[in-house]
Parts: structure tokens; C-alpha cells; sequence
């Protein structure tokens, strides 16, 4: 089989299905395609997984080699930073205060597991002896990602939540961690690449976010002059004339009709 066939039957079609599954499963109400989305996850979920093994010659199956690395730490810092949030003081979805705790240890837990993939021997290294290139990509936007998450979440509660002091602390507390995090990747050398390295990528990632948010603001800023240059070349809307006796009188024998006469 050709490579490149081998590539996008084995890893891109079931990296797509991963998506896919997720939309059947939560989008659907009915349980035969809950669990049919849910099976498509999971295959997808296996070959991507297992792509450095079914196509070990395609660059793509670097992708599938990082995630295996990166999928327990990551739910473990997203699930706990969900834990904490929802802990609190919310209308809907709402955690028990156990659960905020238990969220600080998963998150706390996460983050110890990455510094060991960093600084340790479980850095993703592929069968060729270098580094995962997409690790050095993923770690530090999720790195940012996750510092600027936490510090606006934590601001929200404090200017828009009721009563979410204690949440908007402890989401303070992960941002602080996830900085001194940063700190150290930028000042310590790992077990694969120097501190310099690293640095420049994270300058990199900053480079980058600031250009997502900045082109996001020139993309509303844009859409709304469209929209205002487009509204303000439009007629204005002509004046209709008060209602008529008769209009009257039919309006109020329909109300009367639907209501009752007493009314």
C-alpha cells in the first residue's frame, strides 16, 4: 500500500473521527447514537494511539507518539481546573466543595507529571533519538494557554460571579503555579533541550497568542464597520400611522374572545 494511503487510512481518517465521535455522542438524544459516537471515539481514540506502530514511516504518527505522552496529564489539569470552577457558587452543574480539593490534587498531580516529562527521562523522544518537534510546539502554548485560562477565569468570578472569592483564590493559586511553572522551563535545562531552546519557544507561543487575540480584535472590529457601513446606507424606516377605531375594536373583541368578557 502506498504510503501516503497508509497514512491517511490509519491516522487521518481516525483523527477525524475523533471529533465526529465527540458531535454524534453529545448532540444526539437518542441512546443507539450516544453509543455509536461514543465507539467512534474510541476507535479513532486506538489509531491514533497507535499510529507510531501501524505508520511508523509518516511524519503524522509523531503526532499520535505525543499524544499518548500528553493525554493523562492534560485531562488530569483540565478536569481539576474544571473541578475547582465549578465548585462553587454556579446555578447550573454545580460541584461539591470536596470536589475542589479533589480538583487542586489533580491539577497539582498533572503538573508534576509534566514537569517529570520535562526535566526527566519521559520527555517524548522518537525511536530516532530527537525530540518530538510537537512536543516543543503543544508544551509551551499549553503552558501560556493555561496561565492566561486560569488568571481571566479567576478575574470573571471576581468582577461578574456571586460569592466566587474562594474559586477565583484558588484559580489565582493555579496561574501563580503555572507561572513559576514557566519560570523554571525558561531558566532550567531539561533532559532534552537547553533553557535557551525552550525559552525562544515560549516566547514563540506569547508571539503567537498575542497574534490570535489581536487579529481577533481587528476581525470584530472589522465585522462591526461592515455592519454599521451597511446599516447606515439603509432607508430609514418609514412611520406607520396609529391604529384606526375599527382596528381598535377588532383587537379588543379578539382579546375579549380569548380571555373572557370580564377581562
Amino acid at each position: 500500500m502506498d504510503d501516503m494511503l497508509q497514512a491517511a487510512l490509519l491516522f487521518w481518517l481516525p483523527l477525524a473521527l475523533i471529533p465526529v465521535g465527540v458531535w454524534i455522542s453529545q448532540s444526539k438524544k437518542s441512546t443507539n447514537s450516544k453509543t455509536n459516537g461514543t465507539i467512534l471515539l474510541i476507535i479513532g481514540l486506538f489509531l491514533v494511539l497507535a499510529s507510531p506502530w501501524t505508520v511508523p514511516q509518516s511524519p503524522s504518527s509523531a503526532v499520535g507518539h505525543l499524544f499518548g505522552f500528553i493525554v493523562g496529564p492534560s485531562i488530569l489539569v483540565l478536569f481539576g481546573l474544571y473541578m475547582v470552577a465549578y465548585s462553587g457558587n454556579v446555578p447550573v452543574g454545580r460541584l461539591s466543595t470536596g470536589d475542589k480539593y479533589l480538583g487542586l490534587l489533580f491539577f497539582f498531580i498533572g503538573m508534576v507529571w509534566f514537569s517529570i516529562m520535562h526535566w526527566f527521562d519521559l520527555t517524548p523522544v522518537l525511536d530516532s533519538g530527537e525530540i518530538n518537534r510537537f512536543w516543543l510546539i503543544f508544551f509551551p502554548n499549553f503552558l501560556i494557554s493555561l496561565s492566561c485560562l486560569c488568571l481571566s477565569a479567576g478575574i470573571a468570578m471576581l468582577v461578574l460571579g456571586d460569592n466566587r472569592s474562594a474559586e477565583s483564590k484558588n484559580l489565582f493559586f493555579m496561574f501563580g503555579l503555572t507561572l513559576i511553572f514557566i519560570i523554571c522551563t525558561m531558566n532550567i535545562d531539561s533532559s532534552d533541550s537547553t533553557s535557551n531552546e525552550f525559552r525562544k519557544y515560549i516566547w514563540l507561543s506569547i508571539a503567537d497568542l498575542v497574534g490570535i487575540i489581536f487579529g481577533s480584535i481587528l476581525a470584530i472590529i472589522s465585522f462591526s464597520l461592515v455592519i454599521y457601513s451597511y446599516e447606515k446606507r439603509l432607508p430609514k424606516p418609514k412611520s406607520i400611522l396609529p391604529p384606526t377605531e375599527n382596528e381598535l375594536k377588532h383587537s379588543a373583541n379578539i382579546i375579549s374572545s380569548n380571555l373572557g368578557d370580564d377581562v
